[in-house]
């Protein structure tokens, strides 16, 4: 379709659709006007019907008054209530009363309401209409007038008492002549509907017209064509308020065929009107899109002709779009021309710039790898990732999330860390282990994990090398190494966060003691089940300004075939892949990890795989897991258990039950001698020697008995306080820090911390301690025992 064919389809279809509405509202116009005028002229009709009623009562009533003036018409009917003889011979005097005033109703009523003569048809009388209101007000004496049906049809009636007590009935029946003067024109026909049934009309023509329909049946307001005639079919309800109970219904045929000619004449003239209008707005449409086209034309071959002159092409003097776009185009042909001669030079100068500037992304690039070479480099000697003893093997995993190529060199970095080192504590070997994740990844996690390390580093090695710093408990350890890590972390204002896993093995007896700084939980795997060791009190990360300054040292007993795992929160944020979902869903379920334990049977290398199967690891990874005495040491020589060691116990049970404590500590001193393997011998000689007041001995037992059994609190407190009745302040103290650590609510522990501030001189933590103790004693319960002295039984 050209696009001179497609004006004018648009300008045509415009055009028949204005005319279109312009009909619609034309006609809905013209029916608007010649519907009112005819609903009047029916509306008319029904008053004209009323006013008719009204005065043919007003004439009946005048006769009546006519009646009782004219002495002889008055005794005619008096006297002939009694005598229909007389009636019948004066009969033509009250028929030509009756046409002198137009009624076709006369009749005379006894006092029962009975018809006793009827001047219209003298041969009926009898029957009883003493049910009619008209009737029974009349024989009340009052005069009263109905619309009604009767024998002789719709009619006019009005009654009027009679001095005897009979009544006379008066009234015009509604027929032909009736509603023709009703009408009053040839053009209006009437049909006077009740309940349904037509009981009187004007002329034949609504007559056959309406034959045996019903008003339900004709459609509102209508127009038809019957005998060449056009009419206007409508219909008017009644009112007839109150003169009559009926509910009659006026059906009006009004003959409108001048009216149609005359409409018709007008449809006729607008559409002459409209066909030229359209014509003329075709043709000036065809002449203002044959200047268009002709423009487009002489445009669209310049631009396919680019060689040709333009001037001789294209009216460059139009002053509208088309001389605009005139305009344009010989610009961008000059242009175009400019572009094709340095083309070439233009090409080469882009490719130029390109080149300089992908060299200088390589070189920046280059620079880039090679500082996360370094920093990887940095970071090598901080991660320890494998250990193995007879009692404990460790290995471990570290999987950062960025990876990179320097110089044909394969790498990664990230915020992830591992270290494994061995350290001596009160001359008993221990295995310090980390596990930590620095905020951020890339280079910004490296520089957390590269402070984290060295720090970490320094306090292990500062262990080693100093004994000072190797008479500390465990706890204390622990507590020391998280405060010199969280102040050096706090330094960084907030930017750069730690999470941290501090650990100590005993490896002689199983005592993990752990400090957890908001780092996923370890999990224990023991008889083919993972279950995870919560933190009763954890610790926000490392570089909280607002963290605590008392940390919980949690202690757990490691059985043999144990399997303990660390790991940073890169084993939960896995990025799950769902079928039925076109987006990647980040696994939420912190239970998965120990699933994946239970499945991989403990072991690491399956355990990494499963995870690494379920979905992509979104962040860095690190895994360490520490197996504890997974294969049992056969001894050098089998332990035997002399009999003297034995008969010694039994005497010493026998003494303790007959109350001779002496007599026991002595015998089980002797067994000592024999075999000091049993701790259970350790605790029975603490507590005989506190409650005999020998602190020093119990002191010595105590110790003795908890170097083998590390987990008893109970017994640390014992030794503390032993420690504290022998003067030996300092001692004393740092066992109770020790309790302390592991129970900061333990009320017996914090009061026998406040007296050995206040012994040692210490006021700063005295103060502190007494501060939290209050707050413990105000919600704990008054009636507990919460005396600081033992209770051994």
């Amino acid at each position: 379709m050209s696009f001179r064919q497609k004006i004018f389809l648009i300008l045509g279809a415009s055009q028949l659709l204005l005319v279109l509405i312009l009909a619609i509202t034309f006609i809905q116009m013209i029916d608007q006007v010649k519907n009112e005028p005819q609903d009047k002229r029916a509306l008319d009709r029904s008053l004209e019907f009323r006013k008719e009623l009204k005065h043919k009562e007003e004439v009946i009533r005048l006769l009546l008054k006519e009646i009782e003036r004219n002495q002889k018409t008055l005794s005619i009917l008096e006297n002939g209530l009694g005598n229909r003889g007389i009636l019948q011979n004066n009969l033509e005097y009250i028929k030509g009363i009756m046409t002198q005033y137009g009624l076709s109703i006369f009749e005379i009523h006894d006092k029962t309401g009975h018809v006793y003569f009827r001047f219209h048809r003298p041969a009926d009388y009898g029957d009883d209409k003493s049910g009619q209101k008209i009737v029974q007000e009349a024989l009340q004496g009052r005069i009263a007038s109905t619309l009604e049906i009767g024998h002789s049809g719709l009619g006019l009636r009005v009654t009027a008492p009679l001095k005897n007590g009979g009544i006379m009935m008066v009234g015009q029946v509604v027929d032909d002549k009736f509603i023709q003067t009703i009408t009053g024109s040839e053009d209006v026909h009437l049909a006077i509907y009740e309940k349904e049934k037509l009981i009187s009309f004007s002329d034949t023509v609504i007559s056959k017209y309406l034959g045996d329909k019903k008003p339900k049946d004709l459609s509102g307001n209508s127009r038809f064509t019957l005998n060449g005639r056009h009419y206007y079919l409508t219909q008017v309800p009644y009112e007839n308020q109150g003169l009559s109970n009926l509910k009659l219904d006026f059906v009006l045929l009004l003959d409108e065929t001048e009216l149609y000619e005359s409409t018709r004449n007008l449809w006729l003239y607008c559409g002459l009107i409209a066909f030229v209008v359209f014509g003329g707005i075709l043709f000036a449409s065809y002449r203002f899109s044959r200047d268009i086209i002709d423009a487009v034309k002489a445009l669209n071959f310049a631009m396919q002709n680019p060689n040709e002159d333009e001037s001789k092409i294209v009216d460059l003097n139009r002053s509208d779009e088309l001389g605009e776009m005139a305009e344009v185009f010989i610009e961008m042909k000059k242009d175009l021309l400019d572009h094709q001669m340095f083309l070439e030079k233009k090409v080469e100068e882009k490719t130029k710039e390109l080149q300089e500037t992908l060299d200088d992304l390589r070189a920046l690039k280059e620079k880039q790898d090679g500082d996360y070479y370094l920093t990887s480099l940095l970071l090598r000697p901080l991660a320890t990732t494998k250990y193995e003893s007879p009692n404990t093997k460790i290995s471990g995993i570290l999987r950062q999330k960025k990876t990179f190529v320097f110089r044909k060199r394969e790498a990664d970095i990230g915020g992830d860390l591992v270290s494994i080192s061995e350290i001596t504590l009160y001359g008993k070997k221990y295995l310090s282990i980390m596990n930590s994740d620095a905020m951020g990844k890339s280079i910004q996690g490296a520089g957390g994990a590269l402070v984290m390390g060295t720090v970490f580093k320094a306090i292990v090695t500062r262990t080693q090398l100093s004994r000072s710093n190797q008479k500390k408990t465990p706890e204390k350890w622990l507590k020391d190494c998280y405060t010199e890590l969280q102040n050096v972390f706090v330094t960084f204002d907030g930017t750069m966060l730690v999470s941290a896993l501090l650990c100590l093995l005993d490896e002689e007896t199983g005592a993990l003691y752990s400090i957890n700084a908001e780092h996923p939980n370890m999990v224990l795997y023991r008889d083919a089940k993972a279950g995870f060791l919560d933190s009763d009190f954890p610790i926000r990360k490392l570089g909280f300004s607002e963290n605590t300054t008392e940390p919980l040292v949690r202690v757990d007993k490691l059985e043999a075939g144990d399997k303990i795992f660390l790991g940073s929160d890169g084993r939960d944020d896995i990025l799950l892949y769902d079928p039925n979902s076109s987006e990647p869903v980040m696994n939420e379920d912190e239970n998965l990890f120990l699933r994946f334990v239970e499945l991989s049977g403990g072991n690491l290398e399956d355990l990494e795989r499963l995870i690494s199967a379920a979905g992509e690891i979104s962040d860095d990874l690190s895994l360490l897991s520490i197996g504890y005495k997974e294969v049992e040491v056969s001894s050098s020589r089998a332990k035997v258990i002399s009999e003297e060691y034995n008969r010694l116990l039994q005497i010493g049970i026998k003494e303790y039950k007959k109350g001779n404590t002496e007599k026991t500590k002595e015998v089980f001193a002797q067994a000592l001698t024999i075999d000091d393997s049993d701790p259970a011998l350790y605790k029975q000689m603490a507590r005989i020697c506190i409650n005999a007041k020998e602190f020093e001995e119990g002191a010595k037992y105590s110790e003795a008995y908890l170097s083998k059994i590390p987990f008893d609190n109970e017994y640390i407190f014992y030794l503390s306080y032993c420690l504290r009745k022998t003067k030996d302040y300092w001692r004393s103290l740092e066992f109770a820090e020790k309790l302390r650590s592991r129970e900061p609510e333990n009320i017996r522990n914090l009061k026998h911390l406040v007296a050995l501030y206040r012994l040692t001189g210490n006021r700063m933590k005295f103060r502190a301690t007494m501060s939290v103790l209050k707050l413990i004693l105000a919600d704990s319960d008054p009636k507990a025992n919460n005396s600081s002295e033992p209770a051994l039984v």
